[in-house]
């Protein structure tokens, strides 16, 4: 019983301490996913807006970051891909400063300073600089290009974005920028609450009066609090019903046995209410041992364990702070309350059982069988009937056994699932799953005469000879003009205006008549794998036949209202950029929110065809990237050897690259032992469930042991009597993951999807639950003839059967 009760509250307590590490795991996982601490983000902040927010009690920061332009090339890269930030006091300080690992020097303060990362410096061919050199940039404000010379004034190293120069204030007042411009101004709320409801996140929005281009959006910890505490809550409740179980079978055991030993104390004088007393003084005693054993034993497994997950992480605490480890008093509260109502609750029913029985019936007490005296002779094989018999005799019982084990593995299952679809191979940063992505960076270019040709036929050439690459995907595109006419360019340009720009649009409507190729956009083409898995996405499929022949388009939908009845079923009549006298038609078919195929920000929409319809409409369309899917998913082989080959190129400097396995190893990265941590979660939670097993079953072949001589004097061999006991163990086995495949997989997928919010699909991992039932009917098995093995040895059947009262 002291085990039991140990074993309990070291379970309540190595849960809570563990799992209270696992979430601040998770939230400083995705704080360093992020590069700052906040729990809501707003694109585009006014005045009004931000006296909003002040006033608002429940927010306890606000940051503003804003986008102050990109560096458009250098003496040394023709395509850097480095961008220009401003943060303010608040963000950089406080927001940022937990994704940081270390800074060195101060935030720029003088115009011409910037704090700068080794990643980003690389990027523009600036390695080996240090804080005071300086170098020359031509950089873009709206496609106003501009020169400058920097000077570096720090540098910081941790998580989040590195290809970013962060600038002065003075800097970002003279672009003309304002942090109303939802393509500039980032603005940061971190909130007092812990739990945000769904309809309180709707009520801080509304609050907010957002223009139409404004977008605010909730993190994934606070978005999805409530159903992540909703979750844990769920836990601890499935703890505490197991160790009710457990501690109920080890009581109602112990006062069985001894019901005769209670009756005869009554025919000495003692009455039920001293018994009754009696016994809840034990427990109390009993679980005050057990509940002190197992605080002290989970409070020094969990804290020799937390520091070294923390340590793992890589936290420099005289950085960032690093992530509290104290002993919380609650959870020692919590713990003892916990496991102190599921004794007191365990033991109520056996504690009545010593008391209800007069002296009489309690020395001649035996446990009730639960065989009905009118029995018709079943068919099948006599063991199996035995063992199905046994286990039905006391229904109640079996019950508590199979549900105990069924609550350990459906938990087992929740948490697992839960955990892989945490795993750094579940991230995917392209909605294909592909290995890599090749991206021609001239075509962030904002002259589109700059966008040129960088990946040649020598190129694929090598591709195609890596054994490792199964697939190669191409996307062209082409420059073309959507010309205006009332139908759907003017309904387009329209929305297109009411929500992105700042003008309205009449003030371009005659340029837009008159001079369309000042609006550019561009034409992409994709092949049939890329189709069919866009195709998938879409909210109604499309004609495969109908948009390969090139009849149909697909267009970008680029956050406007649209929604695809408005636009299905329209012409899109389209020019080639540098020949309005040629025209050329298509059917639009549906609408994508996908961005991997928008080439370009255009204000006419970005117009997705058929790679065949592409090469009819330009003689020399342009690769704009390119997917790469392995043979083997993470070979890291293959992608050596594509980027040597890549590196070959002419223009090798205006290329870069997406690589699944990079992305893999930046979550790894952050993640740092969560897995660990979480899967340690799992195997404690396992442990109750066995031992429940493991108690009742020996204690039923213990009660049993008359009727197993019984059988074994009158014929019945070794060979059958451990087949029936192993059918026994295989029937409880079966019961129990029976729950948990039916009852047990809803609750699973329930609980998945409402704290699904990376946007894993749901996938149950086959190995681990393998294991787990392999382990199970082991176990269940095992333990039957183990305990009966213990019980026959050193003793004949005689002694057994004179041995029983």
């Amino acid at each position: 019983m002291i085990l039991a009760v140990m074993l309990s509250s070291f379970l309540l307590f190595s849960v809570f301490t563990v799992g209270i590490t696992y979430f601040k795991m998770q939230r400083q996982q995705n704080i360093r996913l992020s590069g700052a601490e906040f729990d809501a983000i707003m694109y585009g902040v006014t005045k009004k807006q931000m006296e909003t927010l002040i006033n608002n009690s429940d927010v306890e920061a606000v940051g503003i970051a804003a986008v102050s332009g990109a560096v458009e090339e250098t003496v040394y890269d023709k395509t850097p891909n480095v961008g220009l930030m401003y943060a303010d006091p608040v963000y950089w300080n406080q927001m940022m400063a937990p994704a940081r690992e270390s800074v060195t020097g101060s935030y720029p303060v003088e115009e011409n300073e910037v704090m700068a990362t080794r990643e980003a410096l690389e990027g523009c061919g600036f390695s080996g600089l240090e804080i005071g050199d300086e170098f020359p940039v031509v950089y873009d404000i709206h496609g106003e290009l501009r020169e400058k010379t920097f000077r570096i004034c720090g540098f910081w190293e941790g998580f989040g974005a590195k290809n970013v120069f962060y600038v002065s204030e003075s800097f970002y007042n003279q672009t003309g920028l304002q942090f109303s411009d939802v393509s500039s101004g980032r603005c940061y709320m971190k909130l007092k609450k812990k739990l945000v409801s769904e309809e309180y996140q709707e009520a801080f929005i509304h609050s907010m009066e957002l223009d139409k281009a404004q977008r605010l959006f909730f993190e994934v910890d606070t978005g999805y609090s409530v159903q992540i505490f909703t979750g844990i809550v769920c836990l601890v409740l499935a703890i505490c019903l197991c160790a009710y179980l457990l501690i109920y079978n080890i009581m109602y055991l112990s006062v069985a046995g001894n019901v005769r030993y209670f009756g005869l104390l009554q025919t000495i004088g003692m009455t039920g209410r001293q018994i009754y007393g009696w016994m809840r003084y034990q427990m109390l005693f009993v679980g005050g041992i057990g509940i002190f054993g197992g605080i002290l034993f989970g409070g020094g497994l969990s804290f020799a364990l937390i520091p070294g997950v923390v340590k793992s992480l890589g936290i420099r605490a005289e950085t960032i702070g690093g992530i509290d480890i104290s002993f919380h008093p609650s959870v020692f509260l919590l713990t003892v309350l916990f496991t102190g109502i599921t004794v007191f609750a365990a033991g109520r029913k056996p504690a009545k059982i010593a008391v209800v029985s007069s002296p009489m019936e309690a020395l001649g007490y035996r446990p009730e069988s639960g065989i009905r005296k009118n029995r018709r002779m079943k068919k099948g094989k006599l063991i199996w009937r035995m063992a199905q018999e046994q286990v039905g005799k006391d229904w109640k019982k079996s019950a508590v056994v199979t549900c105990s084990l069924a609550v350990s593995l459906v938990v087992f299952l929740c948490v697992v699932t839960l955990i892989s679809s945490q795993g750094a191979r579940e991230y995917y940063f392209h909605f294909r799953n592909l290995d890599m992505v090749l991206n021609n960076d001239t075509m962030k270019k904002q002259d589109m005469e700059k966008h040129v040709e960088i990946f040649d036929d020598a190129l694929f050439e090598r591709l195609n000879q890596i054994e490792g690459v199964e697939e190669i995907n191409p996307v062209i595109y082409t420059e073309i003009t959507v010309p205006w006419e009332p139908d759907f360019a003017d309904q387009w340009m329209r929305e297109f205006y009411e929500t992105w720009m700042n003008i309205p649009y009449e003030d371009d409507l005659e340029e837009y008549k008159a001079h369309p190729e000042n609006f550019g956009s561009v034409l992409v083409g994709i092949g049939e794998s890329d189709f069919q898995a866009l195709n998938a996405t879409l909210e109604e499929p499309v004609s495969e036949e109908a948009f390969l022949n090139g009849e149909t388009c697909l267009l970008y939908r680029n956050s406007l209202a649209f929604k695809t009845g408005d636009v299905v079923g329209k012409t899109l009549t389209c020019a080639p950029y540098e020949d309005r006298g040629y025209n050329r038609s298509f059917e639009i078919a549906g609408l994508t929110d996908e961005t991997a195929y928008n080439a370009l920000a255009t204000y006419p929409p970005v117009v997705i065809v058929s790679e065949r319809a592409v090469k009819e409409f330009a003689a020399k369309p342009i690769i704009f990237k390119i997917g790469i899917t392995y043979e083997e998913e993470f070979d890291e082989d293959t992608e050596k050897e594509l980027l040597s080959a890549v590196d070959k190129i002419s223009q090798a400097k205006d290329y870069s690259y997406e690589s699944k396995i990079g992305l893999m190893k930046t979550v790894k990265k952050a993640q740092g032992n969560m897995m660990e941590v979480g899967i340690s979660i799992v195997l404690i939670l396992g442990v109750i469930g066995i031992m429940n097993y493991m108690n009742t079953s020996a204690g039923s072949i213990q009660s049993r042991k008359l009727e197993l001589s019984v059988m074994e004097s009158i014929g019945m061999t070794e060979k059958q009597m451990n087949g029936m006991l192993a059918m026994e163990g295989l029937l409880y086995a079966s019961g129990a993951w029976l729950i948990t495949l039916t009852a047990g997989l809803g609750v699973t997928y329930y609980l998945y999807q409402s704290m699904n919010y990376t946007g894993a699909g749901f996938k149950i991992p086959l190995l681990p639950v393998a294991a787990a039932a392999i382990l199970t009917f082991a176990v269940c098995v095992c333990i039957p003839l183990v305990a009966y093995r213990q019980i026959e040895r050193g003793s004949s059947v005689v002694e057994r059967m004179k041995g029983v009262e």
